[in-house]
């Protein structure tokens, strides 16, 4: 069990305190160009803005990347939600990964979305929150820098915050084109597997998924280095974890003791059942990734694989997990789902 809890501890030291191939074809991106969906060159804008959940029964802040041109059309754009890692907040993907720096350069014809994930792995846990209890804490979990102000939430329905809050407030408020063939969903880490779980139980609301050096598959228990032959899946969800308090604890205590639970959100298991041309799904990591994810991330290459669930997928060569890797991804990541936008016409 220690691999797999160290799966969980990753994000912690990447998101909260960033350092700074083998692919198998993609069809949405073979058949479309990324460039049949980017605008000429220009400067996007980023703004910090703040909305009611009801789900989480607080006030949760966000940032936004509106693409060039915005303000001086009309016209209505795609989406890209962005996540954050464990530890992490909605300011990581613009200070540490430059996704609106790299969205600049590819003249990218779409918003981005960077909600506040804190520290929930995007599911609605099983636990209820006492809100007072975690306010008076004082900092957020996994941050020495949060204030928990800004990190506690009444009800932790995160799945329910992103897949309908989130949403229905950006198309109501930005020119969106509200349908699922213009949204795309991103994360890393544990923003990773946000996305992946998110798009594959919600296929109405996603077209395609990125996960970069995400936790691809939340019951691998091994082997490591990966080998397909010997694959082991945890069973006894009450032991996961155990080598990794409190933050063993801490996952356990979202997704609870059903194994049920933790099956029902696993990208793997979930991917199994994919059929072909169902999510465009593009997937990426490092060999020297620092806790094994990598390892996860091959197991759900060949899952995928085995379903004949065409995919974009590549491992590089002495990456970490950390944003030194990632801001070197995110614009593969963005082109990846600008294919997926070109292909259905926008």
């Amino acid at each position: 069990m220690s691999r797999l809890a160290a799966v969980v501890l990753v994000a912690l030291a990447a998101c909260a305190h960033p350092t700074s191939s083998t692919s198998s074809p993609s069809v949405p991106v073979a058949a479309a160009p990324a460039q049949a969906a980017v605008v000429a060159p220009g400067k996007g804008t980023v703004a910090t803005h703040t909305f009611h959940s009801d789900a989480l029964g607080v006030d949760k802040t966000y940032l936004i990347y509106l693409p060039a041109g915005y303000d001086s059309s009309a016209a209505r754009y795609p989406v890209v939600y962005m996540l954050n890692g464990l530890g992490g907040d909605e300011t990581n993907w613009v200070e540490h990964g430059h996704a609106d720096a790299a969205a600049d350069a590819l003249g990218l014809h779409a918003i981005l979305v960077f909600p506040d994930g804190d520290s929930s792995f995007y599911v609605n846990s099983v636990t209820p929150i006492d809100y007072d209890a975690c306010v008076n804490k004082g900092k957020g979990v996994f941050s020495e820098t949060r204030d928990n102000k800004s990190f506690c939430v009444r009800t932790a329905r995160y799945e329910d915050y992103i897949s309908k809050d989130l949403i229905g407030h950006i198309d109501a408020t930005y020119r969106t084109i509200p349908e699922r063939r213009a949204r795309g969903i991103s994360g890393v880490s544990m923003g990773g597997f946000g996305a992946l779980m998110l798009s594959m139980r919600h296929p109405d609301l996603f077209a395609s998924a990125v996960s970069h050096s995400g936790v691809d598959a939340l019951l691998y228990a091994g082997p490591y280095p990966y080998d397909a032959r010997k694959v082991v899946l945890v069973e006894d969800v009450k032991a996961w974890g155990k080598s990794a308090e409190p933050i063993g604890a801490w996952v356990r205590s979202l997704f609870g003791p059903d194994l049920a639970n933790w099956k029902a959100h696993d990208p793997a298991l979930l991917g199994a059942n994919l059929k072909d041309g169902a999510l465009a799904i593009y997937l990426d990591g490092g060999t020297a990734d620092d806790f094994g994810l990598n390892a996860g991330d091959e197991y759900l290459h060949d899952v995928l694989t085995r379903a004949g669930v065409k995919h974009e997928y590549t491992m590089v060569e002495g990456g970490k997990h950390d944003f030194s890797l990632w801001k070197e991804r995110v614009d593969d990541g963005l082109k990846f789902h600008a294919a997926v936008f070109a292909k259905t016409g926008l």
